[in-house]
């Protein structure tokens, strides 16, 4: 399937197909009892709004979010900003109520077998899990960078059509054709990350591959 752009004069073929099995890929980890946090950690995603996005478009996760004067314990502020997540968005994809979740977060109790308080420390084990040698998130992201296939990229200038076309190598439904080379190699990226995380995420289910 082709995706046109009209503004970069630019046409992608097979993009939204990859796009799919991506959100495919991201219904069945999240489907398999993966949260959000965790799938955007374990990929290496920098931000959880496009996997909560794709997770909601996809009715996984409850449509519509209000605006909450609830803003979580002072101690998620910080890695809910970096994860650009809102308490309200952890909130709705956990089908937690923020309000009565940042009354029980209000205490960090590292025992509890509560359902709010395991999420947490699933979620941010940086700040529940501190002292625990749980997880080494610097650590963590170090290895994720290095996991998944390195897609190499080909632009050139086909004269017939007088666009540059952008391809990946073993990947033969894509093809990007465009005036602008710095427009089709963004395209190329985009799609050799999807393509990574696909790969990243079809253990889940299968032989559970990916832990975290």
């Amino acid at each position: 399937m082709k995706r046109t752009d009209r503004e970069n004069e630019m046409e992608a073929t097979g993009l939204r197909e990859i796009e799919e099995e991506f959100g495919d890929r991201l219904c069945h980890a999240f489907s398999s009892g993966k949260s959000v946090a965790e799938i955007v950690r374990m990929t290496g995603c920098k931000k959880a709004v496009s996997v909560y996005k794709v997770l909601q478009r996809r009715g996984l996760i409850g449509s519509s979010v209000k605006r909450s004067r609830f803003k979580g314990p002072p101690e998620l502020e910080n890695p809910l900003g970096r994860m650009g997540m809102s308490f309200a968005q952890w909130c709705n994809s956990w089908r937690f109520d923020p309000k009565s979740a940042e009354a029980e977060l209000s205490v960090i109790d590292a025992s509890s077998l509560a359902e709010i308080h395991v999420a947490a420390r699933r979620d941010f084990p940086g700040t529940y899990e501190k002292g625990k040698g749980t997880l080494n998130l610097e650590e963590w992201e170090r290895e994720i960078n290095s996991c998944g296939t390195v897609h190499s990229f080909h632009i050139d200038w086909d004269h017939r059509l007088e666009r540059f076309v952008g391809t990946i190598p073993g990947v033969e439904s894509l093809s990007v054709v465009g005036k602008n080379p710095s427009f089709v190699m963004r395209v190329l990226f985009r799609a050799a990350w999807l393509l990574k995380v696909i790969g990243m995420l079809d253990g889940i289910g299968k032989n559970q591959a990916i832990k975290i």
